[in-house]
């Protein structure tokens, strides 16, 4: 069990290194199913990094759909690596087929050969993609968390709506120069050629984004479960680099002791 584990760990390193670390503050009883479902939605960004047509993405997020619905109903798929460990982590936790199609769904925007047409329509892609996400992992993690004497509620208490889009947001501001190299532009108002060092309209609509973002605060409930406080304190730690670069994406700077830094503020 323990080889397993480590396994799922270092599998998601090499593709998420962040979600890798951040998992390691998921109670251990249910962190193999945490690390599994961002193992999946790392294989499903990286699809639009991979396709040289467009509608390739489409018909590859179709598969997908196609292959966890057929597991969702009671059976088993080994047709992809993440798609045998889902059909182990989907019936164990009663994952229902809805959210993971919610997710494709909403992906289905990176395919439409443009950027987001507003902020509403980049929010409306985050709560589809990472806040539907993070609702399934905060039912999983809320169950690990109460005791048989205090049975599990009936939904997650964990959405996490405003850390989930500030973290999100971070993140894909700092993806701006990778998405850059194949054309993908995440970001509303701005088009291919503002993406570039040193662009003063994409500086701006940076700037722009996070004076207008209220910083979320955990509740009392969400900080007793450390994943959440380890994730908020990372999203801080990038926010701050990216402020030092002055908002420009192709300047930021490595984090000096991330992980410790990360681990303190969680504890």
């Amino acid at each position: 069990m323990e080889n397993n584990q480590l396994h799922l760990y270092t599998t998601l390193k090499e593709l998420d290194a962040d979600r890798a670390f951040l998992s390691l503050f998921v109670p251990v009883a249910v962190r193999p199913a945490v690390q599994v479902l961002d193992l999946w939605n790392s294989e499903i960004s990286r699809i639009r990094e991979e396709v040289r047509e467009l509608h390739m993405g489409l018909i590859r997020l179709q598969w997908w759909r196609d292959e966890i619905r057929c597991i969702c109903s009671g059976d088993r798929s080994d047709a992809h690596p993440v798609l045998s460990l889902l059909s182990d982590v989907i019936p164990a936790h009663r994952l229902g087929f809805d959210d993971f199609d919610k997710i494709l769904s909403a992906r289905e925007l990176e395919y439409m050969g443009r950027a987001p047409e507003s902020f509403d329509e980049l929010l409306s892609y985050i709560d589809g993609t990472q806040g539907t996400l993070m609702e399934m992992k905060g039912g999983i993690i809320s169950c690990a968390n109460f005791s048989s004497i205090s049975p599990p509620p009936q939904s997650s208490p964990l959405k996490g709506e405003d850390y989930v889009v500030f973290y999100s947001l971070v993140g894909l501001v700092r993806a701006i120069p990778f998405h850059a190299s194949f054309g993908h532009v995440m970001m509303p108002n701005l088009n291919a050629s503002d993406i570039k060092p040193h662009s003063e309209r994409l500086r701006k609509c940076i700037g722009n984004l996070f004076s207008e973002l209220p910083h979320p605060t955990l509740s009392r409930g969400e900080r007793a479960f450390k994943y959440f406080s380890a994730m908020q304190a990372l999203a801080q730690l990038y926010l701050k680099s990216i402020e030092r670069a002055a908002f420009d994406p192709f300047h930021i700077l490595p984090v000096a002791f991330k992980e410790l830094r990360v681990w303190l503020t969680a504890f």
